[in-house]
Order: C-alpha cells, then sequence, then structure tokens
C-alpha cells in the first residue's frame, strides 16, 4: 500500500514539475506574465515546492540507513551481519525530526559527535516549505493579479 501511495505522490509531483515548465515556457515565449496567472498555476507550483521539500526531507531520514556501507551508519543499531568491527558498538543515534538531524556519538554530548545528514537538507526543507505555503496562499488572489497586471493587449486570455 505505501509503494502505491508513493508511487502517486511521485507521478503527482513530476506531472506538477512538467506543467510548471510548460507555463513557464509559454510566458517567456509569449512575453507576458499572463499563462502564469491562474490558480491552477500557483497550485501547481505549490506542490513543485513542496514535492521537492519532501524529497529532500525523506533523503535526510534516510542518511544512515544504508546495510551495503556498514562504515556509515552508528553501529550500535546495525544487525551482526552488518555490523562493522573497525567502528565501536557503542554508538548512540540521535535523532530530530525538524531540523533533520542524524547525529552519531559515543556517549551523550561527545564533542566529536558526527552529523550524518548533509547541510543542503535543511534549507531546502525550508525553503520548499515556505515556497508552497506561500504559493498555495496566493492561488485565490491570482485572478485579481491577472486583471490588475496584464492589460488586453498583453496577451491575456
Amino acid at each position: 500500500m505505501i509503494v502505491f501511495i508513493g508511487l502517486a505522490v511521485l507521478v503527482v509531483g513530476l506531472t506538477s514539475v512538467v506543467t510548471c515548465a510548460v507555463h513557464v515556457a509559454a510566458a517567456v515565449r509569449m512575453r507576458s506574465a499572463a499563462p502564469l496567472l491562474h490558480p491552477w498555476v500557483f497550485v501547481q507550483a505549490a506542490v513543485v515546492a513542496l514535492f521537492c521539500a519532501g524529497l529532500a526531507f525523506l533523503s535526510g531520514h534516510m542518511t544512515g540507513f544504508d546495510p551495503t556501507d556498514p562504515s556509515s551508519l552508528c553501529n550500535g543499531r546495525v544487525s551482526r551481519m552488518f555490523r562493522d568491527p573497525s567502528v565501536p558498538e557503542s554508538r548512540l543515534v540521535t535523532r530530530s525530526v525538524v531540523p533533520v538531524s542524524v547525529v552519531c556519538e559515543e556517549y551523550p554530548g561527545d564533542p566529536d559527535a558526527t552529523e550524518q545528514v548533509p547541510g543542503w537538507v535543511n534549507p531546502v526543507v525550508f525553503a520548499g516549505g515556505g515556497l508552497g505555503l506561500g504559493a498555495a496562499g496566493l492561488a485565490p488572489f491570482a485572478g485579481a493579479l491577472r486583471r490588475r497586471l496584464c492589460r488586453p493587449g498583453q496577451g491575456a486570455a
């Protein structure tokens, strides 16, 4: 069931990316903002931004779950088959949902603790979430923006 939900989210996200690109290309070709000032374009832009934020969030939370490379994991939680003898087993895993963080440490408060999540994940999550909410909030006002910004001679349909 989760596979079907993930596949549906992937299809909706990628479809929104393609349709937003088509609307941007039409606006550039017409040299007008009219194709971009429809409520549905704002909704699709919100879906694209939230899709990117969701992918970054998932990639951050999946950090440290690579059974093919045991040295990248904190070995305290790994099965015996994948355990790396060169890494001490006493490592703790400290996880945070927001901001996304996976820290491996020998003991609580270890100054040599290593952050496993790449530095780009949290800015993409917060920027994508903010852009998505902003675009969704502007969708009801797209008609007023279109009437105000696009004069009849500028390609408004």
